[in-house]
């Protein structure tokens, strides 16, 4: 039919905003609610039926005519804000409309494979139609550059009585989707602002409202932009707390903050609230938590979480929730969301004015904070580390006890990541990090006050050496503890025999220690992939192959390592190693023959071992093995490689039974 609706657009548009663009279920849901805000609907119903794999939503909005359909739903880019005559308002003139874009209809392909569209507007045709995204794929695949998908005509369905409205039914859900009326509930809550008599979404049959987002039951302390927040989150918030003010009258625990932002640009305007709960914990952790301060643009979530770029990671920080709504940062003709509208681009003033803002909100909200906390007998300093207690203690000099107790105070206050564990293991790290450097900048004063002390036997030259022996103690265990980690990975990525040669010369280049926990490199001296033919021709003119090194490097006792890797899973006899052994030896020591001056020898040819890294080493007989000792060749498995590293390091660890100061502190965070 020549009057087809038709779905065009562009592949690369179709790759990159409609599959990768939206990575979530409640994101692509709010922009089908979105689209209902904008179409001015006073009712939305969302259904949500995992065990018959659909979720549907279906608005009394203005509808869209066969025209509209073509020309607006199945048009990408399509942007109301430019193209029609109300801009910025919805056709009523009573909304702000919340798309920008016209991109936001893709978000449903990452979703579902069959999209089922059924509308009417007022005094028309109802309209019903299906895009299966699998064949609209497929159409893609054959068109180089832009897609023309036919869609699929389909029967209204008798339970379509709407005067005027749209439904959106997605079956045959992305399996790795969430789909759940518990997961989405509170998720949806959290991005919308404009639940109301006039805009009323239900969810399963039962309203969907500010108060599910999950939080507002936890709020003890609450400040506000506007009374409307006030109202609203106080209403919802039954954990408020109150206070005794000077006179004895019980009062909440709530204030008000400044609403407008002063300056340049001119002043602007922002609403919502900022609240804290009483622990941490009751704002979830990971991906779940909730201690978040959303920004919000005409009723819509705007930017999920602004908190954590105000630049403050003070201990209160991980007791707040808040949503600001920012309706300037969308009502006018600059775009400052980002493609997926999930984020604020940070360039534009109006953003920056808004950050300062807060910052500013927030030094008075702490202030606040440690006040009502005091009140409601809570202990504002955050929990302490008892090993660190114990450290700081052990100063007998009380500046230095003062010094490092500022110090940990302010680590113990930090707040690194929403969930409790994890920032917990990241406070222990920087504890014993700044222990460690502690103990270093004392040890250093200490070597100044050398110059003072005449006598090596005094106690007060015995106890500077003493604290550098613990530093240098407390070094060298994370040492071998770091090494044991790197040998443990190792041993999981050589597993695959494929890989093995390849991951041992990497591994081995980067940590030489792991084939011998004595040998340290000469820094600049390591090399792989060497290649000496010539040198070994004329050593050897009756040579028949040439002479290429996997690795070689100098120690610092001025031996030279050549490192020779087998492929695993190949057996190479004790004969054909010999004769590979002393091929470099000899390659080497010509190499030295002609550069004489070469690394201070004076023309002396260096010690010079050789190691194989085989799948089983040799059985060599009594010749082979006085060969392999005046050749200095050696062969090592690799399995045999990992067990003797980890046993040299682990038996460090074991036989180090008694520890220092420093060391045995570490040991206990």
């Amino acid at each position: 039919m020549s009057d087809a609706l038709k779905f065009r657009v562009e592949l690369n548009v179709l790759k990159h905003l409609g599959i990768g663009l939206y990575s979530s279920t409640p994101a692509v849901m709010t922009e089908i609610i979105a689209n209902s805000w904008d179409a001015d609907a006073a009712r939305v119903d969302i259904t949500i039926d995992p065990e018959s794999d659909l979720i549907q939503v279906q608005d009394d909005g203005h509808g869209m005519s066969r025209q509209d359909v073509q020309d607006k739903f199945l048009k990408i880019g399509y942007s109301r804000r430019t193209r029609e005559a109300t801009k910025a308002m919805s056709r009523s003139g009573l909304r702000h409309v919340m798309g920008r874009k016209g991109i936001g209809k893709l978000a449903m392909f990452s979703l579902a494979n069959r999209i089922n569209v059924v509308t009417r507007a007022a005094g028309g045709d109802t309209v019903a139609f299906a895009i299966d995204v699998q064949a609209l794929w497929k159409q893609a695949e054959q068109d180089a550059e832009t897609v023309e998908y036919p869609v699929e005509p389909v029967a209204v369905p008798a339970d379509f009585d709407l005067e005027h409205g749209t439904r959106i039914t997605l079956t045959e859900l992305n399996t790795r989707i969430h789909r759940t009326e518990d997961f989405l509930r509170p998720r949806l809550a959290r991005r919308f602002g404009v639940f109301s008599d006039t805009f009323a979404v239900r969810m399963n049959g039962r309203p969907l409202q500010r108060s599910d987002a999950g939080f507002y039951h936890d709020i003890q302390f609450l400040w506000y932009f506007d009374e409307a927040a006030r109202a609203e989150v106080a209403k919802a918030a039954s954990a408020l707390a109150t206070f005794k003010d000077d006179d004895g009258t019980e009062r909440p625990c709530i204030e008000s903050i400044p609403t407008m932002i002063a300056g340049d640009p001119p002043e602007l305007t922002v609403k919502g609230f900022i609240a804290s709960v009483d622990t941490p914990a009751k704002l979830g952790k990971g991906e779940e938590s909730v201690n978040k301060v959303s920004v919000f643009a005409n009723g819509r979530l705007f930017q999920d979480d602004i908190l954590a770029e105000l630049g403050d990671a003070r201990y209160f920080n991980s007791y707040l929730v808040g949503e600001v709504h920012a309706d300037f940062l969308d009502q006018d003709d600059i775009d400052r969301a980002t493609a997926s509208r999930e984020a604020i681009r940070h360039d534009d003033e109006k953003f920056q004015a808004l950050r300062r803002h807060l910052r500013s909100v927030l030094a008075t909200i702490r202030d606040r904070w440690d006040d009502w906390r005091t009140l409601q007998g809570y202990e504002n300093a955050p929990e302490k580390n008892a090993e660190v207690e114990a450290w700081v203690k052990g100063f007998p000099d009380k500046r230095d006890r003062k010094a490092a107790d500022r110090l940990m105070t302010s680590i113990s206050k930090l707040v690194l990541n929403n969930d409790e564990e994890r920032n917990k293991e990241a406070r222990n790290l920087l504890y014993r990090s700044a222990i460690v450097g502690f103990e270093k900048l004392r040890a250093r004063q200490q070597l100044d006050a050398l110059e003072g002390i005449d006598d090596v036997l005094s106690p007060e030259f015995q106890a500077i050496f003493a604290s550098l022996d613990d530093i240098e103690e407390s070094y060298y265990l994370d040492i071998v503890k770091a090494r044991l980690e790197v040998i443990r990975k190792f041993d999981e990525e050589i597993v695959d025999e494929k890989k093995q040669e390849k991951v041992a010369q990497n591994y081995l280049f980067g940590h030489l220690w792991l084939l011998d926990p004595s040998w340290d490199r000469v820094t600049g001296s390591e090399q792989m992939e060497i290649t000496l033919s010539a040198e070994l021709k004329r050593a050897c003119p009756d040579a028949e192959e040439g002479a290429r090194l996997d690795i070689a490097y100098c120690t610092t006792a001025g031996r030279h390592v050549i490192i020779e890797l087998k492929r695993p899973g190949l057996y190479v006899p004790a004969a054909k190693l010999e004769q590979q052994g002393r091929k470099y030896v000899e390659a080497v020591e010509q190499w030295y023959r002609e550069h004489p001056d070469a690394y201070g020898y004076g023309g002396r040819l260096p010690p010079i071992d050789v190691y194989f890294l085989v799948e089983r080493a040799p059985d060599l007989n009594d010749r082979e093995s006085r060969t392999w000792e005046a050749y200095n060749l050696r062969s090592l498995s690799y399995k045999g490689l990992i067990a003797n590293a980890r046993q040299a390091y682990q038996a460090y660890l074991d036989v180090k039974r008694e520890v220092g100061r420093v060391a045995a502190v570490l040991e206990k965070i």
